[in-house]
């Protein structure tokens, strides 16, 4: 079984169809709910700030979770500078990025020591290593879910548990789309191919991940050489 987060988001949504080649998925997502009439997709709303909720939702389908990969999409961002950053914006933005992720896998772990077997597999994005200009909030959030990869990786690798973080530069879908010219220019200006990547790297990534018992503690990079 495949779980991801943040399916009514652009790239999630895509890789979401194209996993569901591979099996059953339960997406989850908060406020819209995809419009997507995929039989193998399995759509829930949890609201990843509640652990009340989280903890529902792995009771109500404990029962068919089996061989788990859990995939974290689900982010929300708000660019500005730090000095105008706001405390709730802050919290809000590192209670779903991070506090959300962090707590959906606690709840799955268990299930998945079980079994012996298990992938997780953080999503973060270059920019955020990068650092860019207003992105505090949220590259802080992507950042400090590296840390926790690193340590999950360590702590459950002898129960057939990896954890890997797929670090993303642009592509051709969710928020470049709706970037200005300009900016999507100097985008481009930055990859040598001169061009945004496919989602289906991301895809073939999963399942890479999926398939790979020794890729473990490690960060995978899809930015086309940046």
């Amino acid at each position: 079984m495949i779980i991801i987060t943040g399916v009514s988001g652009g790239i999630g949504s895509i890789v979401t169809n194209s996993l569901s080649k591979k099996g059953n998925i339960i997406g989850l997502y908060n406020r819209n709910k995809p419009d997507n009439k995929n039989k193998n997709i399995t759509h829930v709303k949890v609201d990843l700030r509640d652990e009340n909720q989280i903890i529902e939702f792995v009771n109500s389908y404990r029962k068919k979770l089996s061989k788990i990969t859990l995939i974290h999409f689900a982010a929300i961002k708000n660019d500005e500078l730090a000095i105008n950053i706001n405390s709730s914006d802050w919290q809000n933005i590192f209670d779903v990025n991070v506090k959300g992720a962090f707590l959906l896998t606690k709840h799955i772990l268990r299930i998945m020591m079980m079994e012996g077997w298990g992938r997780i597999i953080f999503i973060s994005s270059k920019g955020s290593e990068a650092g860019d200009v207003g992105t505090t909030s949220y590259s802080s959030s992507k950042m400090a879910l590296m840390g926790i990869s690193r340590t999950l990786s360590k702590e459950h690798a002898l129960f057939g548990i990896t954890s890997n973080v797929i670090s993303l530069g642009a592509f051709d879908a969710g928020l470049y789309t709706e970037l200005s010219e300009k900016v999507k220019n100097q985008i481009l200006a930055k990859i040598p191919s001169k061009k945004v990547g496919s989602v289906d790297n991301i895809t073939n990534a999963i399942n890479f991940i999926i398939d790979s018992d020794y890729i473990n503690g490690s960060i995978v990079t899809i930015d086309g050489g940046v």
